[in-house]
């Protein structure tokens, strides 16, 4: 009859004595991507947070501005149809993001509904009723870490552009 002790079989890394380091390599090993997929997902969430919020607020600046409506400012007197276009959009978004002034154009849109050559260097016209009018707002995303930013750009920025096209309606035009 053949013998038939029980044999131990051991893992052939507790052959080579402790396995207190396993832990500590193995923690080491995952920790990286772990920590990588963690700032990958704020990262994003700020991108498309401030996208979102540039979408919206472009919207809303251009909803203000096809009725024709003008805002007051603090002391109470009537701003510019410009300015009250541009603190609404401002204001939309400030929770989340400092639009510049320079970085929103309001601009009458050709036969063809195509943007003006120059359009970005041009004063803001609102335009008469019935005019086809558009809203761009640019704003400049920087992203928080370099690893993630230069997959965009060399100096880790990216720039969001929002527009809509709207015609003004049969406002009247003495304020």
């Amino acid at each position: 009859m053949k013998d038939h002790k029980k044999q131990k079989k051991h893992w052939p890394f507790l052959r080579w004595g402790n396995s207190r380091g396993t832990t500590t390599l193995e923690m080491g090993l995952l920790i990286a991507p772990f920590m990588l997929l963690m700032v990958g997902l704020f990262e994003f969430g700020s991108y498309f947070l401030q996208e979102h919020t540039l979408q919206y607020a472009t919207r809303e600046g251009m909803r203000f501005a096809l009725v024709g409506g003008v805002l007051q400012d603090a002391q109470g007197n009537p701003l510019s149809r410009e300015d009250s276009i541009i603190k609404t959009i401002r204001d939309t978004a400030s929770t989340v993001m400092d639009i510049q002034p320079a970085n929103i154009h309001i601009f009458q849109v050709g036969d063809n509904y195509s943007n003006p050559v120059g359009y970005e260097t041009a004063p803001n016209n609102v335009g008469n009723p019935a005019d086809y009018m558009r809203v761009v707002v640019t704003y400049d995303h920087q992203f928080f870490t370099p690893l993630i930013g230069d997959f965009f750009s060399t100096d880790g920025t990216v720039t969001l552009q929002a527009q809509g096209t709207y015609r003004n309606e049969l406002f009247n035009t003495g304020v």
